[in-house]
C-alpha cells in the first residue's frame, strides 16, 4: 500500500487522533505511517500508542518512527504536516506583544497580528519541507495543518509545484 508521512508528529492529542482516523479506514491500514518529530520523547510516546493500536487490532500497518525529515519523506504518498515553530513560548509571545498595545486575540494563530507572526515563523519552514517533498516524493499529496492554514497553502501554490489542501482541523468541532 501506501506511505503516510506524519510531520510533526509529537502532538499528542492531534497525532492520536489523526492515527485513529486514519486507520479507521480498511484500505489505509495495510499503509506505513511514518511518525516525525524534532522531540524524540514525544515522538516516542506517540509512536508506542501507534504500535499499540495497531498491535490491538491486528492491522498489518507498519508503524516507522525517525527524527529525520527527509527519512520520513522519501517515497512518501500522503505527506500529513502539522508543526508549531518555536513552540508554546513563541505563541505566548503571539498573544503578550499585540496585547501590550491594546490588540486582545482570542487564539492569534490565524489572523491578525498574531497569525501575522505565526506566518513569519511557519512558512519558511513549510517551504523547507516542500523542497524535501519535490526532492523526495514529489507526487505526494501535503495535507496541512499547520496555521495559519490559508497563508501556508498560498506560499506553497506560490513558491512550489506541490499539490496540497489545508485542513482545519476544528471545524468539525465549531457550532456556527
Amino acid at each position: 500500500m501506501g506511505k503516510i508521512a506524519i510531520i510533526g508528529a509529537g502532538s499528542h492529542v492531534f497525532s492520536r487522533r489523526l492515527i485513529t482516523d486514519i486507520l479507521s479506514y480498511p484500505e489505509l491500514r495495510g499503509s506505513t505511517i511514518t511518525l516525525m518529530d524534532i522531540d524524540r520523547e514525544r515522538l516516542n510516546l506517540i509512536t508506542l500508542f501507534a504500535r499499540k493500536l495497531v498491535a490491538q487490532h491486528g492491522f498489518e500497518t507498519k508503524i516507522e518512527s525517525t527524527m529525520d525529515r527527509r527519512s520520513a519523506l522519501e517515497d512518501a504518498d500522503y505527506v500529513i504536516v502539522s508543526i508549531r515553530v518555536g513552540g508554546l513560548e513563541a505563541y505566548k509571545m503571539d498573544i503578550e506583544i499585540p496585547a501590550k498595545y491594546g490588540v486582545i486575540q482570542g487564539i492569534g494563530d490565524t489572523v491578525g497580528p498574531g497569525g501575522v507572526f505565526y506566518g513569519l515563523r511557519h512558512i519558511p519552514v513549510i517551504l523547507d519541507i516542500c523542497r524535501d517533498i519535490e526532492d523526495l516524493c514529489p507526487d505526494a499529496l501535503l495535507i496541512n495543518y499547520t496555521n495559519p492554514m490559508a497563508m501556508i497553502c498560498w506560499a506553497v501554490n506560490d513558491y512550489t509545484h506541490i499539490k496540497n489542501v489545508g485542513l482545519c482541523h476544528s471545524v468539525q468541532g465549531d457550532s456556527c
